[in-house]
């Protein structure tokens, strides 16, 4: 393996995992939504770009497992989902710490794009989701 090869590698992986300067700045907003420290792991489903695991490897700086899980009564709408009492949206769940909170919520610019709801999985567990912040 050449050094550059190597350098390269070093350096993406200390980009992902400790200096993700990529991700949006924190924010008064995602600041006021932190839960208390030591509240975690916190359930989070995804049903869009989280559902890829290089995606969650990337905003979350270390892999993470995730399971099938689906939400009743919402359908996706692009990026976001709607409420529809006859859909079952499907996506993944997955756990993350504190810190991996804060930087999903960097990722989905808490506040700004996505808001962050606590919701009701198909199996009874709760879990976070993040949802368009719409006008209409």
């Amino acid at each position: 393996m050449s050094l550059a090869v190597v350098v390269l590698g070093l350096t993406l992986w200390v980009g992902i995992v400790h200096l993700p300067v990529w991700l949006p700045p924190v924010t008064p907003a995602i600041i006021a939504a932190q839960p208390l420290p030591g509240q975690g792991p916190h359930r989070v489903f995804g049903y869009a770009t989280m559902t890829n695991p290089a995606i969650r490897l990337a905003v979350l700086g270390r892999v993470t497992p995730a399971q099938e899980a689906r939400l009743a009564g919402f359908r996706r709408d692009g990026r976001d989902m709607r409420p529809d009492q006859d859909a079952m949206l499907s996506g993944m769940v997955f756990a993350v710490d504190d810190r991996g909170l804060l930087r999903l919520d960097r990722y989905e610019r808490l506040g700004a794009r996505y808001r962050r709801d606590s919701v009701t999985l198909a199996d009874g567990s709760r879990a976070w989701v993040y949802r368009l912040i719409r006008d209409d």
